[in-house]
């Protein structure tokens, strides 16, 4: 008798976990990404100053800036399109190797044709990472699913 309600209440606690599983499970697999159109971004800064932050401390601007929303302002210093269609648009100077690589996000992929190399932009999009400058080739902050906004 009192195995059989152990068994009964372990029964119990394990469908309850499978079903707290699925649920999560369900809940992520169909987990839309917010427009970052409306959303208001966690830091305002230019890409000259943005770059200048990660050279100086990267692991400080790490802890900054990864996984936040930023609105960054700067110059197309080149617009790059791979294999499937996806854009990338630089920000910096000809001066400097250093820039801001944004990957474009692909709802706005038609967008990009209206941006012109040498012209001011205001993007925002996810900061995911630094890449640092070993072989004198320049340094890149990259954003992820950035979008053109205008001002």
């Amino acid at each position: 008798m009192k195995n059989k309600k152990i068994l009964i209440r372990i029964s119990v606690i394990g469908l309850l976990l499978v079903i707290g599983i699925g649920l999560y499970a369900y809940k992520e697999y169909n987990r839309k990404n917010i427009d970052l159109t409306d959303a208001k971004p966690a830091f305002v800064i230019s890409q000259t100053d943005l770059v200048n932050e990660f050279a100086k401390d990267q692991n400080t601007s790490n802890k900054k800036y990864l996984g936040k929303l930023i609105e960054l302002s700067g110059n197309i210093k080149k617009i790059d399109t791979d294999a499937n269609g996806f854009h990338t648009v630089i920000l910096g100077t000809d001066s400097n190797m250093n820039s801001v690589r944004c990957s474009i996000d692909s709802s706005f992929n038609n967008k990009v044709h209206d941006l012109t190399i040498g012209s001011s932009i205001t993007i925002k999009g996810i900061c995911t990472g630094y890449n640092a400058d070993d072989l004198g080739l320049g340094s890149d902050v990259i954003l992820n699913r950035s979008i053109a906004i205008k001002k």
